[in-house]
């Protein structure tokens, strides 16, 4: 079984020319950070593992620096 590799677009490239985009990368991180939103404030309303919250808040921070990495 032989693997492949996908090219994708330098993002970097996008961002130096100062263009707003959207493209699927974006548009994925932002709807994780959503659900990982949600659920946390699910978690917090219910009284859930304080635990679980916390990781869920340490999660939505890195989607966050994922999404300013771009």
């Amino acid at each position: 079984m032989s693997a492949s590799l996908h090219a994708f677009p330098d993002t970097l490239s996008f961002r130096r020319a100062g263009a707003v985009r959207s493209d699927p990368l974006t548009d994925w991180l932002d709807g994780q950070a959503r659900l990982v939103a949600a659920w946390r404030d699910r978690l917090v309303g219910e009284g859930g593992d304080v635990r679980l919250i916390a990781l869920l808040d340490q999660h939505a921070a890195f989607l966050q620096e994922a999404r300013e990495a771009i």
